[in-house]
């Protein structure tokens, strides 16, 4: 006969109340560095006309996150192998 373990309390990283407060912490922390773009101005921007519209910088990053991720799965379709690749 084998012994079960009792099950090991979760993680502070698990538990639900912890992962609510660290998603509201990090939606805080995005909305006041957009918030901080309305007081700061770039004085050498690579791209005058658009580095100058609000909230650019955090638009640029999420396109790019996006773009990143597709691009991610589009390359997990070229390089997929069968699952016994390596059985063979």
């Amino acid at each position: 006969m084998t012994e079960t373990k009792p099950p090991s309390d979760p993680s502070w990283f698990e538990k639900p109340r912890n992962i609510n407060w660290m998603i509201g912490v990090l939606l805080l922390a995005c909305m006041a560095l957009v918030l901080a773009d309305l007081f700061y101005e770039n004085p050498h921007p690579h791209f005058p006309k658009w580095e100058n519209v609000f909230g650019f910088q955090a638009w640029f990053g999420f396109i790019a996150f996006v773009i990143i991720v597709f691009l991610g799965r589009l390359l997990r379709v070229i390089v997929r192998r069968p699952e016994d690749y390596y059985d063979r």
